[in-house]
């Protein structure tokens, strides 16, 4: 009777222990997983921003052109029956062009007197828009953009109004529209993104959203008075504008009126005071995704154990159960026999406790494949998720090694990892490459030495944990990272360009004219022409700051005569500017990818700004050297050092993006510093060199 209670309060405990551990281990992975899609939350929602931000800005310039065409101006000076038409025409170019809702034309006292839309059922020429913020901020000279619904049409779309000039060029008889609609932008959010996407304007109304049913809702409970007042601007239609029932809390987290927990991210739209965006993604999408991949894989494990469990139980019972029966058949029989059955029941209750040994420790390493290997590499144990993950019977396997198991080079780095353990008699942590029937996986593997009674160590044990998803993951955000950077630097190029070109222009212009201006009014108004010689001075001040700024976003030097031309000039720049002595010693280097020479100007750019802010540093030093298909780059100063491990928050983010820029070209980053002895950062990449030019 004891043992049976022993045999069933050993399964329960097993199985306590499973589900204690699974439920440990589950729980680690899910808040990994929800800490890593708040992160992903906050990346979609800077990329929705700016998908937003592009589509609202998008006809800009298109308005722009179209208020300075004569035939505009000319409909609004002149009533000629033909240049309404000709207008009327260009209107409806733009729209067809454009591929907008409509284009419109309306006179300094709001009334529209020339559409696109004018043979459609809800055209609104004779409409009087004067009530319209679009129209009064644009008739007073400023260009504006409004989100509305449209009055006639009842649909949401974004107005671009700009102001039309009479011949004088200063006062404006006019204004000319744009209205685009923004149901393709719904759409193209919606296939792109899983979440719930709000764009809100400063009372919480929902005006852009890729879920319908909130359109035109709350995101809190608005009182009579506010829905009177938004209902009299006629800019959202007639309400009602209820709440949609979504509790924001803390600013990151929300709770449906269903009970749905969400995790959100908000963020102001630039340029739309008061305007947001705000992103929403289900925690039960995410819940899914980790739970999905680990009921698919785990679950027939987890069934074969409770069964292999089950199965063992029932046959030491049964036999427990029968010897039982003969001892009570023996008792009253000889001496001997009596012996030889306490003898037996001895010999069982060690067959028990081994047998219950070995159970509890496979089912302890269960998640992972678990094997022990002897010191010259034959297999002595493998777990059942070894058999189903290799397609192996445990039989196949028992005495054999990798190489007879494996590919060559696959079993030789499985080898050398074995010897790293058994030569220095301490565990490691690696990463191994593994060929299954179904592809190539990543495993994390932990290796220990196996001992024997006196201390010496006889064998490996491994345990090796599938992170083939995590390392894709890794991957994909490196991929994201480097996409971000590339595109920094491509909106750097863009506004040194526009800087250079555009601004340099300018400026250009208004010198030529200063000193036009300055030498009429020579011997005539010495007062003046003083004045006017000082602006040409002025404008000489801020083209040089507008070509120094352009050239710090972007140097020309570094794309039309490489890297070392572009820190030599940097340096030079960084000593004017900063009062620091800043030298720069560079080997002949050859040619480098743009990649790589981006990477090592910007840390160079970001090192010297930090001796610049942080080291009080009287000297600093730039050093570019080539050894052996390795090019470092080494930035230094006599400064104040530092500690890495006292930075507060948000002073590790320069480290961490030359780190990440590194990272990317698949270089290394040091950083070696003291405080009160200054600090080195040195960048190293290793450079193919072709095969003509090594011969060479």
């Amino acid at each position: 009777m004891k043992l049976r209670q022993i045999l069933i309060v050993l399964s329960l405990l097993t199985f306590l222990s499973v589900a204690i551990a699974g439920y440990d281990y589950y729980s680690f992975l899910e808040e990994s997983t929800f800490l890593q899609a708040e992160k992903e939350v906050a990346l979609q929602a800077v990329r929705i921003q700016k998908t937003i931000t592009s589509y609202l800005s998008e006809n800009h310039k298109s308005v722009k052109a179209l208020a300075g065409l004569i035939e505009i101006r000319s409909t609004l000076v002149d009533d000629d029956p033909g240049k309404l038409g000709a207008a009327n025409a260009i209107l409806d170019h733009f729209a067809q062009a454009l591929d907008v809702g409509v284009c419109y034309l309306i006179d300094d006292n709001g009334t529209t007197v020339a559409s696109s839309n004018r043979n459609d059922p809800d055209n609104f020429v004779g409409e009087n828009f004067s009530f319209r913020p679009y129209w009064k901020q644009a008739i007073e000279g400023n260009p504006a953009t409004y989100l509305a619904l449209g009055i006639t049409s009842g649909k949401r779309g974004v107005y671009h109004s700009y102001p039309v000039y009479g011949e004088d060029g200063i006062s404006p008889i006019g204004v000319v529209v744009i209205k685009s609609n923004v149901s393709g932008l719904e759409g193209e959010i919606s296939k792109a993104y899983e979440g719930i996407v709000l764009l809100t304007d400063p009372n919480g109304i929902i005006f852009i959203s890729n879920r319908e049913d909130w359109l035109f809702g709350s995101l809190r409970e608005l009182s009579l008075k506010d829905k009177e007042r938004i209902r009299e601007s006629q800019q959202f239609g007639q309400g009602p504008w209820d709440w949609v029932g979504l509790k924001i809390h803390d600013g990151n987290a929300a709770v449906s009126e269903n009970g749905d927990r969400y995790i959100l991210y908000q963020m102001e739209m630039e340029n739309y005071t008061g305007w947001k965006l705000i992103y929403v993604l289900n925690r039960q999408i995410i819940s899914n995704r980790l739970s999905e991949p680990i009921v698919r894989a785990s679950g027939p494990v987890v069934l074969a154990l409770l069964a292999l469990i089950g199965l063992s139980v029932f046959f030491l019972y049964k036999k427990a159960n029968r010897e039982l029966i003969r001892r009570r058949e023996a008792e009253d029989a000889l001496h001997q026999a009596q012996e030889e059955l306490r003898s037996y029941s001895r010999d069982l209750e060690r067959q028990v406790k081994e047998r219950t040994r070995e159970i509890t420790g496979i089912l302890k390493f269960t998640p992972s494949v678990v094997y022990i290997k002897s010191r010259g590499g034959q297999y002595i144990l493998v777990n059942s998720r070894y058999e189903e993950l290799f397609k192996m019977k445990k039989e196949n396997v028992i005495g054999k090694t990798d190489h007879d198991l494996f590919p060559r080079e696959y079993a030789d780095r499985y080898r050398e990892n074995d010897t790293r353990v058994l030569e220095g008699e301490q565990p490691i942590q690696v990463e191994e490459t593994v060929l299954l029937p179904e592809g190539v996986a990543t495993y994390l593997s932990v290796k220990f030495p196996v001992y024997d009674d006196e201390g010496r160590v006889t064998g490996v044990c491994g345990i090796s944990t599938d992170i083939t998803d995590i390392k894709k993951t890794r991957d994909q955000l490196r991929l994201l990272s480097d996409s971000i950077i590339e595109s920094q630097e491509r909106e750097r190029t863009a506004v040194s360009r526009e800087l250079h070109d555009e601004l340099g222009q300018v400026l250009t212009a208004l010198r030529l004219d200063s000193v036009w201006l300055r030498d009429r009014l020579r011997g005539r108004d010495d007062d003046g022409g003083e004045r006017a010689q000082a602006m040409c001075d002025l404008i000489d001040k801020a083209y040089d700051e507008v070509k120094s700024l352009a050239t710090r976003l972007r140097p020309g030097v570094l794309d039309e005569l490489g890297l070392v031309e572009a820190l030599d000039w940097y340096t030079l720049d960084f000593q004017k500017r900063s009062d620091i002595a800043c030298d720069f010693h560079y080997d002949d280097i050859m040619d480098v990818s743009d990649a790589i020479a981006t990477a090592a100007y910007r840390i160079t750019q970001e090192a010297l700004t930090n001796v610049a802010r942080h080291a009080s540093a009287r000297k600093a030093s730039v050093a570019l050297r080539w050894d052996s298909g390795t090019l470092k780059l080494t930035v230094s100063d006599d400064g104040l050092g530092f500690d890495p491990r006292n930075l507060k928050d948000g002073e590790g983010l320069g480290l961490a993006g030359m780190r990440e820029r590194a990272s990317l070209v698949n270089g290394e980053l040091e950083i070696r510093t003291k405080a009160g002895h200054g600090t080195s950062v040195i960048f190293k990449v290793d450079i193919d060199i072709p095969e003509k030019a090594e011969q060479e």
